[in-house]
């Protein structure tokens, strides 16, 4: 399991697009770190807000894809 994602490989791993994903770092729903010119999310803070969100058949199929 990675440390960390870039914003294709987070939004993939949660099953949201790139710009859902920007919209939720802007909003501060998900944390973001910035590592030269690439952005970069916690393994721990995607699990966080997977954690948080409401269940859909697409959120449990996420949570298991990083299990």
């Amino acid at each position: 399991m990675p440390l960390a994602y870039r914003i294709e490989d987070a939004a993939a791993a949660i099953g949201i697009s790139r710009s859902t994903l920007f919209e939720y770092i802007k909003d501060g729903r998900i944390p973001s770190r910035k590592i030269g010119a690439s952005t970069v999310i916690r393994h721990r803070d995607l699990e966080a807000f997977l954690d948080a969100a409401p269940f859909s058949a697409a959120t449990k199929d996420a949570q298991r894809s990083m299990s």
